[in-house]
């Protein structure tokens, strides 16, 4: 459970790094931008791309 609230955490923070105001946005607008993006082929491409590395062991 630590390591999911650390992932959100930093992402959520790397996802606002790349919004303009992001305080003005509402969940929704955040949520129809990463809907548009990850409806893009070249999205699409390269996330199957990332997918498909091998994972890393972990200890």
């Amino acid at each position: 459970r630590k390591e999911r609230t650390h992932r959100l955490c930093t992402r959520g923070g790397m996802l606002e790094s790349f919004l303009q105001e992001p305080e003005r946005l509402t969940d929704d607008d955040v949520m129809l931008l990463l809907k548009l993006i990850f409806h893009r082929q070249d999205t699409q491409e390269l996330l199957k791309k990332l997918l498909e590395r091998e994972k890393p062991e972990t200890p």
